[in-house]
């Protein structure tokens, strides 16, 4: 019995660590890169920056209003969720090509930040920009 809980005490600061790695939670979006494909609520860049989606519910009703949103779009994919954290792949109709679009929930703020961007490629004819308003203008006539 001493064993079995030396073996457990012993081995408790790794699954703790272990836990803590696995469940981290995203605190801010990365930045856009150099290329004009990207938008971001959260970047210093004027021509690649955008207002975030405001929310005056709780984050959770707020992240399931995301959900269902999102969802509506046939050409979204949800390859990561953290909390308050969603990583989409949404797939251009032209081209086929693969834009990562990620949502950060701010509680406090009552904020939704968001980045958009071209996986591939250098421009993108401002479909990005395009996809984000759609979707703020979505946010705003869904119930």
């Amino acid at each position: 019995m001493k064993l079995a809980l030396i073996g457990v005490l012993a081995v408790w600061p790794l699954l703790i660590t272990s836990f803590n790695l696995n469940n981290s939670t995203v605190e801010k979006l990365k930045p856009c890169p150099k290329s004009p494909n990207c938008v971001c609520t959260q970047e210093d860049n004027s021509r690649k920056k955008m207002e975030p989606i405001y929310f005056t519910s709780d984050a959770e009703q707020a992240a399931t209003k995301l959900e269902k949103l999102i969802a509506s779009y046939d050409y979204a994919v949800l390859v990561k969720q953290e909390p308050n954290y969603y990583h989409y792949e949404f797939v251009t109709k032209l081209g086929k090509f693969i834009d990562d679009v990620e949502f950060l929930i701010d509680p406090t703020a009552k904020l939704i930040h968001f980045r958009s961007a071209s996986r591939v490629g250098y421009g993108d004819f401002g479909k990005n920009k395009r996809r984000m308003k759609k979707i703020k203008r979505d946010w705003l006539s869904e119930k």
